[in-house]
């Protein structure tokens, strides 16, 4: 019985041999070409579509030539017209394949192609789709692209603003209290990039605290290291993946804003309200990129991205452009969870991110000192290292954010997972390589500092420019309370300005010199030149921000710089009136008239010296002693005055000649006293004014 069934097999064997083979119809796959067969590929409508390739086996899968192969159009949109095969049957050719071609008809939507063998109708037949689009999806899809990422670029500022105005003067405190050691200033850095939302603004607040003098160079540097591990933060919020909650969240913190009648509970809310903003225009792009899951085009782009030197340079460039890590980590994630991108093109993308944060940092120190640029200098070098340390091991370094990832795991790795994996994975990289960093560097820290110091040395050639701020950069820009500070240190400068003017206002009248009215113009002309600048940096403050106590300080110093800048006026404009008639004469002063110009000269100074404590420290004892001693010196003045009647009544011929100059510059002098204090008074009456 078994004899009879194995020749029966044979015979069976024998007959298929002779009358046909089995038929295996299949998509063939190309490691060089992305969707070789042509299936699930996009077409706009009117077009021909991308080589449509079958495959022909036998059931060895040895291709088979010359093999009939049918083509039919099966399923169409409705009502669609003009859609047409290029031939109904195609013979394969050497290599087993069947290639054929679709003229798309006029309406969008899925075309399908039916193929099956035309000499083996037993063979298994398979469908190809062709995905039709209207002629200007691409121009809708541009749009909700630029839409969504105008919003998250809009929504990041608006975060950035609130949290800057929430935490206010805080800042000042991590400044002044946290960067005395290298860990201190590291998570200083971290805080203070967390409060600013992003790595490129901390940094250029770091140049500005440098170029203000607020924080030295090597100082700045542990801070550097905490601003990359800051700004990560914001990268793993945006992986949360909380898009479909945006609109909730925008609700949320717009609600804060409108019944909050403190300013503090005002800025939690306008943060809020940025943070719902960034996360619905991450939906619009997301939504918005869905057509590109089969655009051939874009896929076979994003697949040259895993090259390392590509993907650097990519991100490197997006970067510098958006000016900001963040939000491009942002945009990345968006794409990742469409499915778009692998981590092991994410990692480059990644490294050349974190080079192009630097190129905000460096050129907002373009204009500015030795110091400052070092550290924008500093904040790309660190990330320089990094990369090339990263750069040789991305496949290792992939596997290993893998691993510490929470992962939806499949077998296989298909643009569903990608989209559901890749977003947390992206965020936990740029954390990885921050931290990493850190602990390379940290120890070294000071090490790093000379080298920076070697490589930008100190400039021996004195700048050519007659005058320069110091601390104020309208480039720079920061929180309202830093930018205060920074004012008021351009203010404190100014009085030093006037007061060098005031004091040396007596000095042509007692030696007779008319080169002095030249060093007092330049000086006034160097106060105007302070006064000018800081009132447009204040004004530009105020514009950005609606803090009604940020708007209060920004007065304050405005009045103060107008005090000062009305002082240098009364010297370079009412005295030199006085000096010209003054050294065109032969008068001279009394010795007892030059001891009391003297001496009212020196009380003006010192109530101007008390006033700008006041205004450093904003001592309201010390304002209430000012106002004592400006009633004081006026009696004093009033007293002067008197004497030098009595020597013109004893006919005092020195005094008679010089009584017009006298009597003006004491009441002069007396005026300087009222506008320095002046500069109390106002801390007094805000002082009133918020009791």
């Amino acid at each position: 019985m078994h004899k009879v069934r194995t020749i029966f097999a044979v015979i069976l064997l024998l007959l298929s041999s002779v009358y046909g083979q089995a038929v295996v119809l299949t998509k063939p796959q190309s490691s060089k070409v992305f969707s070789f067969s042509g299936d699930n590929q996009t077409q706009t409508t009117g077009s021909v579509s991308q080589p449509i390739r079958v495959l022909v086996s036998d059931i060895n899968g040895n291709p088979i030539r010359d093999h009939a192969v049918l083509f039919t159009v099966i399923i169409t949109p409705e009502n669609a017209q003009g859609y047409l095969l290029d031939k109904k049957i195609v013979c394969t050719d050497s290599t087993g394949i069947a290639i054929n071609y679709l003229k798309v008809g006029d309406m969008p939507g899925d075309y399908e192609i039916l193929v099956s063998s035309n000499e083996d109708c037993e063979a298994d037949k398979i469908i190809y789709t062709i995905k039709a689009r209207k002629q200007t999806w691409v121009i809708f899809l541009i749009i909700g692209l630029l839409g969504g990422l105008a919003l998250f670029l809009y929504g990041m500022d608006i975060l950035s603003k609130g949290m800057q105005a929430a935490a206010g003067s805080k800042m000042r405190n991590i400044i002044s209290k946290f960067t005395h050691n290298r860990f201190s200033a590291l998570f200083a850095g971290v805080a203070l990039t967390v409060m600013v939302q992003s790595s490129s603004a901390a940094t250029v607040l770091l140049v500005g605290f440098v170029e203000a003098g607020l924080m030295g160079f090597a100082q700045t540097l542990g801070m550097l290291l905490g601003a990359g591990i800051g700004t990560t933060i914001t990268a793993q919020l945006i992986a949360l993946k909380i898009t479909d909650y945006a609109l909730l969240i925008v609700t949320v913190g717009f609600f804060i804003m409108l019944i909050s009648k403190s300013i503090k509970a005002k800025n939690i809310g306008k943060a809020i309200l940025g943070f719902g903003v960034l996360f619905f225009g991450m939906y619009i792009m997301s939504e918005a990129m869905i057509p590109l899951r089969s655009y051939d085009s874009f896929i076979e782009l994003l697949i040259k991205l895993e090259n390392p030197i590509v993907g650097i340079l990519v991100g490197f460039a997006f970067t510098a452009l958006i000016q900001s890590s963040a939000a491009f980590i942002g945009i990345m994630i968006t794409i990742a969870s469409q499915g778009f991108l692998s981590l092991d093109a994410c990692i480059p993308l990644i490294l050349g991110t974190n080079v192009g944060t630097g190129m905000t940092a460096i050129l907002s120190s373009i204009n500015s000192g030795r110091e400052a640029k070092r550290v924008a200098f500093a904040h790309t070098f660190f990330k320089i290292i990094g990369v090339l340390i990263f750069v040789w091991w991305i496949p290792e370094f992939a596997e290993l954010i893998k691993s510490i990832s929470p992962s939806v795991a499949t077998g296989t790795e298909t643009i569903d997972t990608m989209s559901a994996n890749v977003p947390r994975q992206i965020a936990n990289a740029h954390t990885v390589f921050s931290i990493v960093l850190t602990i390379l560097i940290l120890p070294f820290i000071n090490v790093f500092a000379k080298i920076i110091t070697k490589i930008i040395p100190d400039n021996q050639i004195k700048s050519q420019t007659e005058f320069k701020l110091k601390y104020i950069n309208s480039t720079i820009s920061a929180s309202p309370a830093i930018s205060l500070s920074l004012a008021k240190k351009e203010t404190e400068r100014m009085s030093g300005k006037v007061k060098k003017l005031l004091g040396m206002s007596l000095l042509p009248f007692f030696d007779k010199d008319n080169s002095y009215l030249e060093k007092w113009q330049k000086l006034e002309n160097e106060a105007d030149f302070l006064k000018e600048n800081i009132n447009n940096y204040l004004i530009s403050i105020s514009v950005q921000n609606t803090d009604k106590e940020s708007f209060n300080d920004a007065f304050q110093i405005m009045y103060v710089a107008k005090e000062l800048e009305m002082i240098a006026d009364i010297v370079n404009t009412n005295m030199r009136r006085q000096a010209e008639k003054w050294l065109n004469s032969e008068s001279k002063f009394t010795d007892e008239g030059r001891a009391e110009l003297e001496t009212i000269l020196e009380k003006a100074l010192k109530q101007i010296s008390r006033s700008m404590e006041v205004f450093q420290e904003f001592n309201l004892e010390k304002a209430q002693h000012i106002k004592q001693k400006f009633k004081k010196y006026a009696s004093l003045a009033e007293e002067y005055e008197m004497q030098h009647y009595e020597r013109l009544v004893s006919q005092n011929v020195i005094s008679k000649s010089s009584s017009e100059v006298h009597l003006e510059l004491l009441g002069l002098l007396k005026a300087v006293n009222r506008h320095a204090t002046n500069i109390s008074r106002i801390m007094l009456n805000w002082d009133k004014s918020k009791s």
